[in-house]
């Protein structure tokens, strides 16, 4: 993907530097401009800049030349043969004129190359800088990034790292359907309180902050709390549609009902007849 991406971007400037580059050329193939100055706009060098208007238009009107088919010029009585005037640059042989390229006429071109050529000089030397050396070798990603990761520690931990301490609750879940739920799905990761119990087992003086209540929340961010609420359990045995029959789920308002709950809105009324290590079923 990333290789159709630089295609696309390299083909898009080689198309406008070809643009430019036939813009330089028509402006340096050119032909030369007469220049226009002020006495090509009035030949005849009569200022009239301060001439009123009025005496302007009482002036008498000039005989107009007429050409007459044999190429004289005729006013009133007198006739004087007419120079036929040649276009200016007549002769001028239309070549390739370097100083068309560096004049006024193509500025706004050199501005445009410069600017695209700094800006192309700028992106490449920042994804030099920005993109790792070993990106793409594996992937659209770091290759030495494998590596980083599984030199990270683990913050996932085994029920043996529990029970090593809680060996009460390895016994209560001996013969339980329990035994295959793991300790973090009710109780949280638990990595600094285990960090915490292995330095105690090493200094007897280092504190183990006690357990946290839960807030309710599968997303929480405590490290550990008790768990006695009926939405851990019903988030396993609450009946639903595709559930296996052979699973043990309930009708949560029948099953309180059978059961003869006493609070049956209440958090932990499923600990009024079941425990969470050895449910008694």
């Amino acid at each position: 993907m990333l290789g159709f991406v630089f295609l696309g971007l390299i083909i898009a400037c080689v198309v406008t530097f070809a643009i430019l580059a036939f813009m330089f050329l028509s402006v340096a193939f050119e032909e030369p401009r007469s220049p226009v100055t002020r006495k090509s706009l009035n030949p005849s060098g009569v200022s009239l800049d301060n001439q009123p208007r009025r005496q302007t238009e009482q002036q008498p009107q000039a005989a107009t030349p007429v050409l007459a088919s044999s190429g004289h010029a005729i006013s009133g009585s007198q006739s004087e043969p007419s120079q036929p005037r040649e276009p200016a640059f007549a002769g001028a042989d239309v070549s390739f004129n370097w100083k068309m390229l560096f004049s006024r006429d193509t500025r706004h071109l050199r501005i445009l190359v410069l600017l695209i050529s700094v800006g192309c000089a700028t992106g490449l030397f920042a994804r030099s800088q920005m993109v790792p050396v070993d990106f793409g070798e594996l992937g659209p990603y770091r290759a030495a990034a494998l590596d980083e990761i599984a030199a990270l520690p683990s913050r996932l931990y085994s029920d043996a790292a529990c029970l090593k301490c809680h060996e009460s609750v390895a016994e209560e879940r001996a013969d339980s359907p329990h035994q295959a739920v793991n300790c973090s799905h009710c109780h949280g990761l638990g990595h600094q309180h285990i960090i915490d119990a292995e330095l105690a087992a090493k200094t007897p003086d280092h504190p183990i902050p006690p357990v946290a209540e839960w807030d309710g929340d599968f997303r929480t961010k405590i490290d550990l709390f008790i768990t006695e609420n009926r939405s851990t359990c019903l988030s396993c045995h609450e009946s639903v549609v595709g559930m296996p029959e052979s699973f043990r789920s309930i009708n949560v308002a029948e099953h309180l009902e059978e059961q003869g709950a006493d609070e049956v809105k209440s958090a932990n009324v499923c600990f009024e007849c079941h425990t969470g290590h050895s449910p008694g079923l």
